[in-house]
């Protein structure tokens, strides 16, 4: 079961301005690390967690911050019922930003097919992410303001062997992103969000070395600074961002040599 999680207007006791942000996440992510920052960070709460205790206690920890909590579950590939949810906290409160977090990562194995890991990722990290924006995004596009944001990876810089699946989808949302950041210029803001290894229970599960793994808290601000910048694309950290830009300046067979060399996810 894929969950997504609550809607939070934001009112926070430091005086800062009001805003409404979402955002989604896959269950297999986790949200007592990276997801958990970023919201507390923003003063916002948007959980996707399928123990209700979890998403409970997050939201709690924002309402503690002077910050309006709605915490829903929805499976982020139900079309209907995420476009009707959307569309209903937008009727109430005007969306200023919405955080498009829905993703997983999965691995191949002899219980699991190419395939099928392929269309699970897909069907989360993808059309999860088009479930979440298009509710909102010409609503936004009528108001003449509003920011979007997706949640891609500096794995989306490049195909990578070790990780097939995860870094096709995470290079269609950033690609996706960075269009639609053009198609909607003067009227929406739309930011795509790339980072590295962050830690969190995801990461945990990792049996390779991660180098320049970050810390949940820093990430959520670096994300939170480059948001407020309205940065189209925010990578980090530098060297690994920088690393996999390289990577596609390379000629190919080099790549490719280099990129055989990656762990397997």
């Amino acid at each position: 079961m894929k969950t997504t999680g609550p809607i939070q207007k934001r009112d926070c006791h430091d005086g800062t301005e009001s805003r409404i942000d979402f955002d989604y996440r896959g269950i297999e992510r986790d949200w007592r690390g990276f997801g958990a920052s970023l919201c507390q960070t923003r003063c916002v709460s948007g959980f996707i967690r399928s123990r209700s205790g979890t998403l409970d206690a997050i939201a709690q920890s924002c309402r503690g911050r002077g910050a309006d909590v709605d915490a829903q579950i929805i499976d982020v590939v139900d079309e209907q019922a995420m476009r009707q949810w959307i569309e209903q906290v937008d009727d109430a409160h005007p969306l200023d930003l919405l955080i498009a977090n829905a993703g997983i990562g999965l691995a191949t194995s002899k219980d699991r097919s190419l395939h099928e890991t392929t269309k699970k990722t897909f069907a989360i990290n993808v059309t999860g992410v088009f479930n979440s924006i298009h509710p909102v995004l010409e609503r936004m596009k009528k108001r003449q303001s509003g920011q979007i944001a997706i949640m891609a990876s500096v794995a989306g810089f490049r195909g990578m062997p070790g990780a097939a699946s995860y870094s096709a989808s995470k290079v269609a949302v950033k690609a996706y992103g960075e269009a639609l950041r053009g198609a909607y210029w003067g009227r929406v803001k739309v930011n795509v969000i790339c980072p590295g290894f962050v830690e969190s229970r995801m990461t945990a599960q990792n049996r390779f070395p991660m180098p320049f793994l970050m810390t949940a808290d820093k990430a959520a601000r670096i994300i939170a600074k480059g948001l407020r910048k309205n940065k189209g694309v925010i990578a980090f950290p530098f060297p690994t961002a920088f690393a996999m830009r390289f990577l596609t300046l390379l000629p190919q067979a080099l790549s490719d040599a280099i990129l055989r060399r990656s762990p397997q996810k």
